[in-house]
């Protein structure tokens, strides 16, 4: 889960990235952006309006379904509604180095190589981003993301839907937000 927040927060640094306004990353219109048109995106734009330092992310899920959940005994269910909802916050620093050279590889996360953006668009400081990632373990993770980022903070809506996997069907919403809280601390 922690690969996931980082994923789906940072998404907003490579936001900054994209040149906006020109249809997004699909620069051959199959539908599928790979990396390589990820990474043109990114190299194409200007300059990442997100200052490096420590970062501060929280996500919050409004609503939360797993296929099983309607078998768990009495109170389970809601037990993990109210933990989810509740959110859970990190802290990350974001350097100079990679406001300068995001890496397309911050939305999947550890592990999540396998991934297809089926959307990445940028106009303005809105950003929208629909992605598909085959998990190692089996299954399939759809997340789709949109909303706003400029220099010191970032909101996001979040829609995720899981299957295939040993978790069986599971589908999340929430927001991930984040706000710049200071200077990276020193090594």
């Amino acid at each position: 889960m922690r690969n996931f927040i980082i994923s789906v927060s940072v998404a907003a640094l490579l936001a900054g990235c994209s040149s906006g306004g020109d249809g997004g990353a699909d620069a051959d219109g199959d539908g599928e952006i790979t990396s390589e048109e990820m990474a043109a995106e990114a190299a194409s734009a200007g300059s990442n309006p997100m200052r490096p330092g420590q970062w501060e992310q929280t996500m919050k899920f409004s609503e939360v379904n797993m296929a099983g959940m309607s078998g768990m005994p009495e109170g389970v269910a809601e037990m993990m509604q109210e933990r989810m909802g509740s959110g859970f916050t990190i802290t990350h620093c974001l350097t100079e180095e990679e406001v300068a050279q995001p890496s397309t590889e911050m939305f999947s996360g550890e592990g999540q190589e396998d991934c297809t953006y089926e959307e990445f668009d940028i106009t303005g400081n809105r950003m929208t981003m629909r992605m598909t990632c085959n998990n190692q373990g089996g299954g399939t993770m759809k997340t789709a993301m949109e909303g706003e980022y400029g220099a010191e903070s970032f909101e996001l809506d979040v829609d995720t839907q899981m299957s295939g996997g040993p978790q069986g069907e599971m589908s999340m919403k929430g927001t991930v937000s984040g706000r710049r809280i200071g200077d990276c601390p020193s090594a």
